[in-house]
């Protein structure tokens, strides 16, 4: 065998080892480095981890409320202040941002005391309920939950929640998202 055949079959055998050696040890690499990595998620919000079920039990809403619908619900004290006000406005901008999806969302306002009549009142896609001592505060932050507006999904389940603090447009991206709608 000649000198440059030898060169070729090493080099042949090289690429051989190359090729199947390589997703291995990329793999490896990315296995050992993960930690170091920051692959970000598609969504704004964070998830309330484990997702928690509504307990609807004494609230007057119908059954099956959250069917067919995404939910933004608004936790509060008894009187609805400047946060609380806020926090519904952020609801209802979000909603009417969705364009011909507006349907596809609604809206609640939970108080855990005296629902403060004046906060639903011209508002028909708010709706609103006095949960103080009901089982579904269970599904939400304890003292945290006026802090946050929350996503139920069409389950009923607790999914996400968004800081009041945080950018409205947040909700409205994760939103088009679960919808389908397009950033148009």
């Amino acid at each position: 065998m000649d000198e440059k055949t030898a060169k070729q079959n090493r080099l042949m055998l090289l690429l051989l080892l190359a090729v199947f050696l390589a997703p291995a040890l990329g793999s490896w690499l990315l296995y050992a480095n993960i930690n170091r990595m920051h692959l970000a998620t598609t969504n704004y919000g964070e998830f309330v981890q484990p997702a928690r079920q509504l307990n609807l039990t004494g609230l007057t809403l119908p059954s099956g409320y959250f069917a067919h619908h995404f939910t933004l619900v608004y936790l509060s004290g008894p009187g609805c202040e400047a946060v609380c006000r806020q926090a519904l406005m952020v609801m209802k901008s979000t909603q009417l941002a969705l364009g011909e999806q507006v349907s596809s969302v609604q809206r609640l306002y939970l108080a855990t005391g005296e629902l403060a009549g004046d906060v639903t009142q011209g508002d028909p896609g708010l709706k609103g309920a006095d949960a103080g001592g009901l089982p579904v505060l269970k599904g939400f932050d304890g003292a945290d939950a006026p802090k946050y507006i929350y996503l139920v999904d069409t389950n009923g389940y607790v999914v996400m929640r968004y800081p009041i603090a945080g950018d409205p447009k947040w909700i409205l991206q994760d939103l088009r998202h679960l919808l389908g709608v397009s950033e148009g």
